[in-house]
C-alpha cells in the first residue's frame, strides 16, 4: 500500500452548549475606539503581552462578577455604535461577519475565554453589555496540531482523539505527556500515534480515556502543548450518532461495519451512516482515514489477482471501536487511466496555454489509441501513447509551451501533443470532460465547473468518485505530478 491519507469534514462547528458561543467571523473592519470600558484584569495562554498574544489562545480575566456567556469576541475594535447595540441585545450583520466562536467559563476567580478557531493576526475585542471588557492584538501565528478525529467539525466525546501535524510541517511531534482539558482539569494522556500500536507516531498522537460528561458539558484542550499549538475544536457530551453496520449485499464482503467490493487493486468500502475514523492494515502498508456519513472508502495499493488479508479498526463519535479481518482474492488486473486535473482558465494565452493531466492510476500498462477525450464539443482520437503504471502526461495542443503567467509542468513531464484540444479549447464557463474507452464507456470524469483563472479543477485523490461533488477542488495547477503534493485549502 505505501501510503496513507488523512480525510474528513472541515467545516465550522456551531452550536449553544449554555457557556459563550458565537458564529463565524470574516474580515476585520477597523473602527473608532469605544466609548465606555469595563475594568478587568486580563491575561493570557500562552503567557505573553497583549500586543502580540498567540493565534491559539485562552484569555484570562480576573473577574467573579463576569459570568460564563457574559462576553463576545470580535475582530477589529468595536465602535460606540456598535457597542451600544450590542448592549441592548442587537448584534447588526456587518458585526455579526466579524464575531468568534468561543466557548467561556470559570476556573477560580478568572473567567476564561477559549475561541473556537485560531485567530487571524490582528487587533480582537472581548465585550460585554456593559462595554469593552478587553483588546488585544494577535501576532504570533503558530503552527497547530490539527484534530483528525473526531472531525474538529463535530460535537464528539473526549474518549478518543488523534491529533495530527499539518501535512506541510515538519517539526518533531511532541513526546508522551499528559494533556488537561478543561473545564474540570480532566487530564488524558497523549501518547504518539494513532493508536497504541504506534503507527504513524512521525506525525499524530492520541489519547484514550474514561471521561464521562454531563449533557450540555464541553471541554477544551490547553491552547499549547510544547512547542505547538493545539487544535481548539471542544468535546462535548454523548448521543451522537453510532456506526449502526450496514447489512452487505451478495456480492459485498463485511467489513467491520461497511461492506467492501472488491477490485483489482483496491476496495471500495459502503459505510454507514455516521462519520467513522478508519486505521487498516496490510501486509504492505496501512492507511488511515475519516469516512463522512455515507461516503465511500477506498483502500488502495492492495494487488491484483492476490489472496489479501486487512485488519483494523474503526472509532465512532462515542469512541467506541470495531475491529475487524478480511482475507479475500483481490479481481484480476484492469487498466485505470483516470482524468486527473485540468486547466481551463489559464493565466497566459488561450488555448495554447490549456492543459489536461492523465494518470494510469492501475497496475497495468495503457495504450491511449484505445481511448478518445471527450469535451462538449465531441470526441478525439487520442495518439498510440503507452502510459506506465503510476505515469503522469498532459494532453496539450500541438503549439503548446510553458509561459511565465502559469505554473509550469514538472521538469521532464510528458506532454502529448494534439492538433487541438477539445473543439475549440476548453471552456472556462466550465465543460463535462470524459475518457472513453473503444467500447463506448465512459471511464473518468472531471465535471462541468466554471473554472477560476489559473487554478485548475484537479481530483483531491486518484480514488476519488467521478460523481462525488467533494471529489475535486480549484488550486494552484500540479501538472505532471501528484495533486496533493502541494499544500491546498479544503
Amino acid at each position: 500500500m505505501g501510503r496513507d491519507r488523512w480525510g474528513g469534514v472541515r467545516s465550522l462547528f456551531s452550536v449553544f452548549v449554555g457557556l459563550s458561543l458565537c458564529a463565524a467571523c470574516g474580515t476585520p473592519i477597523p473602527e473608532a475606539g469605544p466609548s465606555s470600558n469595563v475594568s478587568v484584569a486580563v491575561s493570557f495562554e500562552p503567557n505573553v503581552a497583549s500586543d502580540r498574544v498567540s493565534s491559539v489562545v485562552h484569555v484570562h480575566l480576573a473577574s467573579s462578577s463576569l459570568s460564563a456567556g457574559a462576553l463576545s469576541l470580535f475582530e477589529g475594535t468595536i465602535s460606540s455604535y456598535y457597542l451600544g447595540k450590542f448592549k441592548h441585545g442587537e448584534i447588526p450583520s456587518t458585526l455579526a461577519s466579524r464575531q468568534v466562536p468561543a466557548v467561556s467559563f470559570r476556573s477560580g476567580v478568572e473567567l476564561v475565554v477559549a475561541p473556537l478557531r485560531a485567530l487571524v493576526a490582528g487587533t480582537h475585542s472581548l465585550i460585554s453589555v456593559d462595554g469593552l471588557v478587553a483588546q488585544f492584538e494577535v501576532g504570533d501565528a503558530r503552527t497547530a496540531l490539527e484534530r483528525l478525529w473526531p472531525p474538529p467539525s463535530s460535537a464528539a466525546s473526549p474518549r478518543f482523539a488523534v491529533y495530527c501535524r499539518p501535512a506541510s510541517s515538519t517539526n518533531e511531534m511532541p513526546g508522551s505527556g499528559p494533556l488537561r482539558l478543561e473545564p474540570g482539569a480532566h487530564s488524558v494522556e497523549l501518547v504518539p500515534g494513532v493508536d497504541e500500536s504506534g503507527l504513524f507516531a512521525d506525525r499524530c498522537s492520541h489519547f484514550e480515556s474514561e471521561i464521562e460528561l454531563s449533557p450540555s458539558q464541553i471541554l477544551v484542550p490547553p491552547p499549547l502543548l510544547g512547542d505547538w499549538a493545539l487544535a481548539p475544536a471542544l468535546f462535548s457530551s454523548g448521543g451522537f450518532p453510532s456506526a449502526i453496520p450496514l447489512d452487505c449485499r451478495a456480492e459485498e464482503l463485511e467489513l467491520g461495519p461497511g461492506c467492501a467490493s472488491v477490485a483489482d487493486d483496491r476496495l471500495t468500502v459502503r459505510t454507514p451512516s455516521a462519520p467513522l475514523l478508519w486505521v487498516v492494515h496490510t501486509a504492505r502498508g496501512a492507511l488511515v482515514e475519516v469516512s463522512a456519513a455515507g461516503s465511500p472508502l477506498t483502500i488502495d495499493g492492495l494487488e491484483p489477482d492476490t489472496l489479501e488479508n486487512l485488519w483494523g479498526r474503526t472509532r465512532d463519535l462515542n469512541g467506541a471501536a470495531v475491529d475487524f479481518e478480511l482475507e479475500f482474492r483481490s479481481a484480476a488486473a484492469r487498466e485505470r487511466p483516470i482524468l486527473s486535473e485540468a486547466l481551463a482558465d489559464a493565466l497566459g494565452p488561450e488555448p495554447q496555454s490549456e492543459w489536461v493531466e492523465i494518470l494510469n492510476d492501475g497496475t497495468l500498462a495503457v495504450d491511449l489509441a484505445q481511448y478518445f477525450f471527450q469535451d462538449g464539443g465531441g470526441r478525439s482520437q487520442l495518439p498510440a501513447e503507452v502510459l506506465a503504471p503510476h505515469e503522469y502526461a498532459l494532453l496539450v495542443r500541438e503549439d503548446f509551451a510553458p509561459n511565465p503567467s502559469d505554473e509550469p509542468p514538472v521538469a521532464g513531464a510528458r506532454l502529448i501533443r494534439l492538433p487541438t484540444l477539445g473543439k475549440a479549447g476548453l471552456s472556462n464557463a466550465g465543460e463535462r470532460l470524459a475518457l472513453i474507452d473503444r467500447a463506448g464507456v465512459e471511464r473518468s470524469v472531471l465535471p462541468a465547473l466554471a473554472g477560476k483563472a489559473g487554478q485548475s479543477l484537479a481530483r483531491r485523490t486518484p480514488t476519488s468518485e467521478d460523481s462525488d461533488p467533494k471529489s475535486f477542488r480549484f488550486g494552484t495547477p500540479t501538472p505532471g505530478f501528484a495533486n496533493d503534493a502541494l499544500a491546498s485549502a479544503p
